[in-house]
């Protein structure tokens, strides 16, 4: 491999581990990881500090750890999904799509190992010959003992249930099972409240290790499947799964409820979403959600009101949003705008501030106070 595909297949570096945590904070807010695969020990520990079980991977990672990990994650909001992945495993890297790495804007804030489709090597006139499987530059990544976030479904969608799981994961814990290897294949579900709006709730849901089925003499493909099947069994017990459009809308409008009226805790969502999903034939899921109420439309827009230094990027974090082509891509597109506007706007106040220090400073407050208002826990979108 060339040092080129090597320095790819590296653990990501920090500076784009602290522009995504810095992106995903200020869009979204902290993001809770709630771990649903713990030790119940663990789990009833924390449950007496906090009644709900969170755990900060960030700060628990060890740096010298060195079995690797297949962390497989759902699929909901486009390029921001990597975002939300990196809040509980900071030095993860990806298998990601080439074209997003493809201009020197979107490589300020996107890594990864790209996977070149045939259809890519057309668009781009790239040379079949020069182009790694993605499934082998996965194996090396992991091979080393670092942490690889694949996206089974290949694409984003925000739906009621996921779309159909490719096999490449199953793939590539097989290949390395079979040189031995002691890989852990971890389930990850990502959840929002509302995937397009400025401060809404976005959680993960870490789920138990998946246990992988013994080959028992085989077939290669027919072990395969066996494998993808127990990944997506595990991958649906901890996402977005519902029947229909209908039990979804009702889910997500009832767990929003809950997150919203229950004190304490955190990533309280997703795991009122997936209790509900659990129990979707129930009275309690079935429930008419309660109608929204106007004083979360007023707070909103206070909130965003006090963020008035903020303008030009808020304008141009909105205007890029709208040329989103669906709602699973409306952040992501929000995120380019807003991102590029910073790196005008932030040296424009810099400069301003040697002039009108005070008013600077009233607008920096200002802004964060607004910030901290549209992420109230009982009007949160």
């Amino acid at each position: 491999m060339s040092s080129k595909a090597e320095q790819t297949a590296a653990s990501l570096g920090w500076g784009h581990r602290f522009i995504n945590a810095a992106m995903r904070t200020v869009y979204f807010g902290r993001i809770p990881v709630l771990d649903v695969g713990a030790d119940p020990a663990a789990r009833n520990e924390s449950a007496d500090r906090s009644k709900t079980f969170v755990r900060d991977e960030s700060s628990s990672d060890s740096t010298t750890r060195s079995r690797p990990r297949l962390i497989i994650s759902s699929h909901r909001n486009g390029a921001t999904d990597g975002h939300q992945v990196l809040a509980a495993f900071p030095r993860a890297q990806f298998l990601i799509s080439i074209q997003l790495i493809r201009s020197w804007f979107l490589r300020l804030f996107i890594a990864g190992i790209p996977v070149v489709r045939p259809k890519d090597v057309e668009r781009y006139n790239l040379d079949p010959a020069s182009v790694t499987s993605p499934v082998e530059a996965g194996t090396a990544h992991l091979r080393r003992g670092g942490d690889l976030g694949i996206f089974p479904e290949a694409s984003s969608e925000w739906g009621h249930r996921p779309q159909h799981y490719k096999s490449g994961a199953a793939r590539i814990a097989c290949t390395l099972i079979e040189e031995g290897i002691d890989l852990e294949v971890i389930p990850v579900g990502l959840f929002y409240s509302t995937p397009d709006r400025f401060r809404s709730r976005a959680e993960v849901v870490r789920g138990k290790s998946i246990t992988i089925p013994d080959r028992n003499g085989q077939d290669r493909s027919v072990w395969e499947d066996q494998v993808a099947s127990a990944m997506g069994s595990a991958l649906d017990e901890v996402s977005v799964n519902c029947p229909d459009e209908e039990t979804f809308e009702r889910i997500q409008a009832n767990a929003l409820d809950v997150a919203r009226s229950t004190s304490g805790g955190a990533a309280t969502f997703a795991r009122a979403f997936l209790d509900l999903q659990r129990e979707s034939t129930t009275a309690a899921a079935d429930a008419a959600p309660a109608a929204a109420s106007p004083a979360v439309t007023v707070l909103r827009w206070v909130g965003l009101a006090l963020m008035w230094l903020f303008a030009p990027v808020l304008g141009a974090a909105a205007f890029a949003g709208s040329r989103a082509d669906g709602r699973n891509t409306v952040t992501f597109f929000r995120l380019l705008g807003g991102f590029a506007a910073v790196m005008v706007w932030v040296p424009v106040l810099i400069v301003a501030a040697f002039f009108w220090p005070l008013v600077i400073g009233i607008g920096i407050v200002s802004a964060v106070c607004g910030w901290l208002l549209l992420g109230l826990r009982r009007f949160r979108l």
